[in-house]
């Protein structure tokens, strides 16, 4: 059998998997609105001052915060407040309108409604803590002036502790005079303080290779810390600096190790009003500690329209540079594409 009818089958299973796991979830959830009326179904999320409900008879349903009285539920969530504070339990039907009871082992805990900026189901599989996002974009590129193909990923898996996140980006460009390439890939892992408020610790590993930069590759291992800066139901605002020390390769040239400061920006706004629209925005600073003078920088800003559910227009920019690059020409490097994203 072929290698790719080996992978075609690991995607069959994954789909089953994921199928199955998604016919297995539970849909008593009940939410009472101030109007009265109460909706039974699956609570998926509490984002962007939308709750998202999965119901038998209506399919997905979009309900505005504010319009909500009280929620009960059974099974187990994950709440943030708008001061960073995150808590974990069920939802009780003794609240008051215009609150959440979250219970958990320690007692309950009354929560203003207005004051909670998400809910996100404390799931009990790998499978279903897992967030990915998948693109495929076809664009044009400053660095060689052609059209080009790209893609992007972004994997995410998040417990009571911390949050882990793989993103990866690669594009493939042909010209007449050949092929060239660029890679980025990052891992993170970012730990919360044990009362889960806005200050958290972050471990990365990341790794790069850009040919219009002539460089073969660079690996990055490096720790910080983090802070929530602004976090509300419309936008988020975190930052984060530390260290980290690279190893490097140009092309042609020998391996270089250097130790660099790094500090970082990630913005994101989002409105859920048709056409539900996201914008992330993440810049990073690396000025060089030991090779004083060196300053490096990376930039990138996606924007997503949701066409269909799960389906959405993908714009991603991205932007890379490094003051030491001998070819004063390839300073800068920065592309633009577009195409179809997948989020499951």
């Amino acid at each position: 059998m072929t290698p790719s009818h080996h992978f075609i089958r690991i995607l069959a299973l994954i789909f089953c998997l994921i199928g199955t796991e998604a016919l297995a979830q539970r849909k008593t959830d009940v939410v009472h609105l101030y109007n009265g009326d109460k909706v039974t179904g699956e609570i998926k999320q509490l984002y962007g001052g939308i709750l998202e409900l999965s119901t038998d008879s209506m399919g997905r349903v979009r309900i505005e915060w504010p319009e909500v009285a009280r929620v009960e539920s059974k099974y187990h969530y994950e709440v943030r407040v708008s001061d960073g504070e995150r808590l974990y339990g069920s939802f009780s039907n003794e609240a008051r309108p215009g609150q959440l009871l979250l219970t958990d082992i320690f007692g309950r805990h009354e929560l203003e409604s207005l004051g909670v900026v998400e809910i996100r189901p404390v799931e009990e599989t790998f499978i279903d803590r897992l967030d990915v996002y998948l693109s495929g974009t076809y664009g044009y590129t400053n660095a060689s002036g052609v059209t080009q193909l790209a893609f992007n990923t972004e994997v995410s898996y998040e417990d009571e502790k911390s949050r882990n996140t793989l993103s990866a980006r690669s594009e493939i460009t042909e010209t007449d005079e050949g092929s060239t390439s660029s890679t980025r890939i990052n891992v993170n892992r970012g730990v919360w303080r044990l009362n889960r408020s806005d200050a958290f610790r972050t471990t990365f590993v990341n790794y790069e290779d850009n040919d219009e930069l002539d460089l073969a590759y660079r690996i990055g291992v490096g720790a910080g810390l983090g802070r929530y800066v602004l976090d509300s139901h419309r936008t988020r605002l975190v930052g984060s600096g530390g260290l980290q020390v690279i190893t490097e390769k140009n092309l042609g040239a020998e391996t270089n190790q250097d130790v660099e400061a790094f500090f970082n920006l990630t913005y994101a706004t989002w409105k859920f009003t048709t056409p539900e629209l996201n914008v992330d925005l993440n810049f990073t600073l690396y000025p060089s500690v030991t090779d004083l003078g060196r300053l490096r920088s990376d930039s990138s800003l996606r924007l997503r329209w949701e066409m269909i559910e799960d389906l959405s227009w993908d714009i991603t920019a991205w932007a890379t540079s490094d003051n030491q690059v001998e070819d004063s020409d390839s300073y800068w490097d920065y592309s633009i594409t577009t195409g179809i994203g997948w989020e499951f």
